[in-house]
Protein backbone atom coordinates (compact mmCIF):
# COMPACT_ATOMS: atom_id res chain seq x y z
CA UNK A 1 0.00 0.00 0.00
CA UNK A 2 1.31 3.46 -0.82
CA UNK A 3 1.98 5.73 2.09
CA UNK A 4 -1.45 5.98 3.63
CA UNK A 5 -0.74 4.97 7.23
CA UNK A 6 1.50 2.83 9.38
CA UNK A 7 -0.76 0.07 10.72
CA UNK A 8 1.92 -0.99 13.21
CA UNK A 9 1.32 2.09 15.34
CA UNK A 10 -0.26 1.12 18.64
CA UNK A 11 -3.40 2.71 20.05
CA UNK A 12 -4.77 2.57 23.60
CA UNK A 13 -7.18 -0.24 24.40
CA UNK A 14 -10.89 0.38 24.84
CA UNK A 15 -12.18 1.03 28.34
CA UNK A 16 -14.67 -1.86 28.40
CA UNK A 17 -17.00 -0.61 31.12
CA UNK A 18 -17.66 2.69 29.31
CA UNK A 19 -19.81 3.37 26.22
CA UNK A 20 -18.07 3.58 22.83
CA UNK A 21 -18.71 6.39 20.33
CA UNK A 22 -18.51 5.43 16.65
CA UNK A 23 -18.29 8.49 14.39
CA UNK A 24 -19.73 7.88 10.93
CA UNK A 25 -18.48 9.12 7.53
CA UNK A 26 -17.67 12.85 7.86
CA UNK A 27 -16.04 13.48 4.49
CA UNK A 28 -14.39 16.69 5.64
CA UNK A 29 -14.66 19.51 4.69
CA UNK A 30 -18.21 18.68 3.57
CA UNK A 31 -19.54 17.45 6.90
CA UNK A 32 -22.88 18.47 8.42
CA UNK A 33 -22.57 21.85 10.12
CA UNK A 34 -23.62 20.34 13.47
CA UNK A 35 -21.58 17.13 13.22
CA UNK A 36 -18.83 18.12 15.65
CA UNK A 37 -21.16 19.48 18.31
CA UNK A 38 -23.45 16.46 17.92
CA UNK A 39 -20.63 13.95 18.43
CA UNK A 40 -19.16 15.90 21.31
CA UNK A 41 -22.54 16.19 23.02
CA UNK A 42 -22.94 12.39 22.85
CA UNK A 43 -19.47 12.02 24.30
CA UNK A 44 -20.33 14.27 27.22
CA UNK A 45 -23.80 12.80 27.75
CA UNK A 46 -22.48 9.25 28.09
CA UNK A 47 -19.09 10.08 29.66
CA UNK A 48 -17.12 8.45 26.84
CA UNK A 49 -13.32 8.44 27.35
CA UNK A 50 -10.70 9.24 24.70
CA UNK A 51 -9.84 5.56 24.34
CA UNK A 52 -13.40 4.76 23.22
CA UNK A 53 -13.63 7.09 20.22
CA UNK A 54 -13.89 5.19 16.94
CA UNK A 55 -14.35 6.40 13.36
CA UNK A 56 -15.49 4.15 10.49
CA UNK A 57 -13.41 6.08 7.94
CA UNK A 58 -14.05 8.49 5.07
CA UNK A 59 -13.16 11.16 7.59
CA UNK A 60 -11.88 13.18 4.62
CA UNK A 61 -13.69 13.41 1.29
CA UNK A 62 -10.74 14.02 -1.07
CA UNK A 63 -13.12 15.31 -3.74
CA UNK A 64 -10.35 16.25 -6.14
CA UNK A 65 -8.69 12.87 -5.68
CA UNK A 66 -11.73 11.10 -7.11
CA UNK A 67 -11.48 9.30 -10.43
CA UNK A 68 -14.93 10.60 -11.38
CA UNK A 69 -15.43 13.66 -13.62
CA UNK A 70 -15.23 16.89 -11.60
CA UNK A 71 -18.08 19.35 -11.38
CA UNK A 72 -16.99 22.44 -13.41
CA UNK A 73 -18.88 24.60 -10.90
CA UNK A 74 -16.97 23.24 -7.90
CA UNK A 75 -16.07 26.26 -5.76
CA UNK A 76 -12.86 24.79 -4.32
CA UNK A 77 -9.60 23.83 -5.99
CA UNK A 78 -7.63 20.84 -4.71
CA UNK A 79 -5.31 23.22 -2.85
CA UNK A 80 -8.23 25.00 -1.23
CA UNK A 81 -9.78 21.68 -0.27
CA UNK A 82 -6.56 20.62 1.48
CA UNK A 83 -6.51 23.89 3.44
CA UNK A 84 -10.15 23.50 4.46
CA UNK A 85 -9.56 19.92 5.59
CA UNK A 86 -6.61 20.93 7.75
CA UNK A 87 -8.66 23.62 9.47
CA UNK A 88 -11.53 21.18 10.08
CA UNK A 89 -9.15 18.50 11.37
CA UNK A 90 -7.79 21.00 13.89
CA UNK A 91 -11.32 21.64 15.18
CA UNK A 92 -11.98 17.93 15.59
CA UNK A 93 -8.57 17.34 17.20
CA UNK A 94 -9.41 19.74 20.02
CA UNK A 95 -12.49 17.69 20.97
CA UNK A 96 -11.17 14.24 19.98
CA UNK A 97 -7.37 14.04 20.36
CA UNK A 98 -7.42 10.23 20.23
CA UNK A 99 -9.32 8.30 17.58
CA UNK A 100 -9.21 4.82 16.06
CA UNK A 101 -10.08 5.05 12.34
CA UNK A 102 -10.75 2.52 9.60
CA UNK A 103 -8.88 2.84 6.31
CA UNK A 104 -11.46 3.77 3.69
CA UNK A 105 -12.03 4.30 -0.02
CA UNK A 106 -12.05 8.11 0.18
CA UNK A 107 -8.79 8.01 2.14
CA UNK A 108 -7.30 5.93 -0.66
CA UNK A 109 -8.30 8.25 -3.51
CA UNK A 110 -4.97 10.06 -3.91
CA UNK A 111 -3.11 6.81 -3.23
CA UNK A 112 -4.89 5.16 -6.15
CA UNK A 113 -4.22 8.12 -8.44
CA UNK A 114 -0.53 7.97 -7.63
CA UNK A 115 -0.45 4.23 -8.25
CA UNK A 116 -2.21 4.61 -11.61
CA UNK A 117 0.39 7.21 -12.58
CA UNK A 118 3.20 4.78 -11.61
CA UNK A 119 4.46 7.12 -8.88
CA UNK A 120 6.38 5.12 -6.23
CA UNK A 121 5.48 5.57 -2.58
CA UNK A 122 9.01 6.76 -1.73
CA UNK A 123 8.42 10.13 -3.38
CA UNK A 124 5.03 10.74 -1.78
CA UNK A 125 4.11 12.43 1.45
CA UNK A 126 2.25 10.33 3.99
CA UNK A 127 -1.51 10.80 4.32
CA UNK A 128 -1.20 11.89 7.96
CA UNK A 129 1.41 14.49 7.00
CA UNK A 130 -0.60 15.97 4.11
CA UNK A 131 -3.65 16.63 6.28
CA UNK A 132 -1.76 17.25 9.54
CA UNK A 133 -3.67 14.56 11.39
CA UNK A 134 -3.04 14.26 15.14
CA UNK A 135 -0.59 11.63 16.34
CA UNK A 136 -3.43 10.16 18.38
CA UNK A 137 -5.45 9.34 15.24
CA UNK A 138 -4.51 5.80 14.24
CA UNK A 139 -5.69 4.01 11.07
CA UNK A 140 -6.08 0.29 10.43
CA UNK A 141 -7.84 -1.79 7.78
CA UNK A 142 -9.74 -3.57 10.54
CA UNK A 143 -10.02 -3.06 14.27
CA UNK A 144 -10.96 -6.00 16.51
CA UNK A 145 -12.00 -5.44 20.10
CA UNK A 146 -12.47 -8.20 22.67
CA UNK A 147 -10.60 -7.48 25.92
CA UNK A 148 -13.08 -7.03 28.75
CA UNK A 149 -16.12 -7.04 26.43
CA UNK A 150 -19.20 -9.24 26.77
CA UNK A 151 -19.55 -9.28 22.98
CA UNK A 152 -16.39 -8.79 20.88
CA UNK A 153 -16.78 -6.79 17.69
CA UNK A 154 -14.80 -5.42 14.79
CA UNK A 155 -14.85 -2.11 12.92
CA UNK A 156 -14.22 -1.83 9.19
CA UNK A 157 -15.11 0.85 6.68
CA UNK A 158 -17.19 -1.47 4.51
CA UNK A 159 -15.39 -1.44 1.17
CA UNK A 160 -16.60 -4.36 -0.90
CA UNK A 161 -20.11 -4.31 0.55
CA UNK A 162 -23.24 -2.73 -0.88
CA UNK A 163 -26.96 -2.40 -0.36
CA UNK A 164 -29.28 -2.46 2.61
CA UNK A 165 -27.80 -5.73 3.92
CA UNK A 166 -24.15 -4.74 3.50
CA UNK A 167 -23.44 -4.52 7.23
CA UNK A 168 -25.27 -7.82 7.86
CA UNK A 169 -23.18 -9.59 5.23
CA UNK A 170 -20.01 -8.10 6.70
CA UNK A 171 -20.80 -9.59 10.12
CA UNK A 172 -21.58 -12.98 8.59
CA UNK A 173 -18.35 -12.92 6.58
CA UNK A 174 -16.29 -12.00 9.63
CA UNK A 175 -18.26 -14.27 11.99
CA UNK A 176 -18.13 -11.47 14.57
CA UNK A 177 -20.30 -8.48 15.41
CA UNK A 178 -19.36 -5.76 12.95
CA UNK A 179 -19.82 -2.01 12.64
CA UNK A 180 -19.13 -0.20 9.37
CA UNK A 181 -20.01 2.93 7.42
CA UNK A 182 -19.57 3.47 3.68
CA UNK A 183 -23.25 2.89 2.78
CA UNK A 184 -24.76 6.18 3.91
CA UNK A 185 -28.42 5.38 3.32
CA UNK A 186 -28.64 2.19 5.36
CA UNK A 187 -28.02 3.16 8.98
CA UNK A 188 -29.24 0.79 11.64
CA UNK A 189 -28.69 -2.42 13.60
CA UNK A 190 -29.52 -6.06 12.82
CA UNK A 191 -29.19 -9.05 15.10
CA UNK A 192 -28.09 -12.40 13.67
CA UNK A 193 -28.51 -15.90 15.08
CA UNK A 194 -26.74 -18.50 12.94
CA UNK A 195 -27.61 -22.18 12.53
CA UNK A 196 -24.37 -22.98 14.34
CA UNK A 197 -25.48 -21.10 17.44
CA UNK A 198 -23.47 -17.91 16.96
CA UNK A 199 -25.16 -14.66 18.00
CA UNK A 200 -23.92 -11.31 16.78
CA UNK A 201 -25.02 -7.84 15.76
CA UNK A 202 -24.33 -5.90 12.59
CA UNK A 203 -24.45 -2.13 12.42
CA UNK A 204 -24.23 0.59 9.77
CA UNK A 205 -23.33 3.94 11.31
CA UNK A 206 -24.88 6.11 8.56
CA UNK A 207 -23.01 9.34 7.84
CA UNK A 208 -22.45 12.90 9.04
CA UNK A 209 -22.20 14.62 5.66
CA UNK A 210 -23.88 17.82 4.52
CA UNK A 211 -26.39 16.52 1.99
CA UNK A 212 -26.49 19.92 0.29
CA UNK A 213 -22.72 20.22 -0.30
CA UNK A 214 -21.68 20.35 -3.97
CA UNK A 215 -19.54 17.23 -3.44
CA UNK A 216 -22.77 15.22 -3.16
CA UNK A 217 -24.66 16.62 -6.13
CA UNK A 218 -24.49 13.17 -7.70
CA UNK A 219 -26.98 11.98 -5.07
CA UNK A 220 -29.58 14.62 -5.89
CA UNK A 221 -32.03 12.26 -7.57
CA UNK A 222 -31.39 9.19 -5.45
CA UNK A 223 -34.60 7.73 -4.07
CA UNK A 224 -33.10 7.06 -0.61
CA UNK A 225 -31.03 9.83 0.97
CA UNK A 226 -28.15 9.49 3.45
CA UNK A 227 -29.15 8.91 7.06
CA UNK A 228 -27.37 11.47 9.23
CA UNK A 229 -26.20 10.34 12.66
CA UNK A 230 -23.72 8.09 14.46
CA UNK A 231 -23.60 5.16 16.90
CA UNK A 232 -22.92 4.59 20.58
CA UNK A 233 -22.19 1.03 21.75
CA UNK A 234 -23.31 0.22 25.31
CA UNK A 235 -23.09 -2.67 27.79
CA UNK A 236 -19.55 -3.91 27.20
CA UNK A 237 -19.96 -4.15 23.40
CA UNK A 238 -23.40 -5.80 23.48
CA UNK A 239 -25.75 -2.99 22.48
CA UNK A 240 -25.12 -0.63 19.51
CA UNK A 241 -27.62 2.22 19.17
CA UNK A 242 -27.95 4.57 16.18
CA UNK A 243 -28.51 8.21 17.18
CA UNK A 244 -29.95 10.38 14.39
CA UNK A 245 -28.74 13.96 14.22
Amino acid sequence: MLRLVDEKVNAPNLVPDKPILVISDLQLPYEHKNALQFCYSLRQRFDIPDENILNVGDEIDNFHGSAYPKDPDAPDSAVNEFALVRSKVDMWRRKFPIMKLAISNHGLRWVKKASEAAIPSHVLKAYNEIFKLPEGWVHKEEWRFSTGLKMPFRMIHGMGYSGILGHRNAALDGQISTIMGHLHSHAGVNWIQTNGGARMWSCNSGSLIDNDAFAFKYEKYNRIKPQIGCVVIFDYGRCPVFFPL
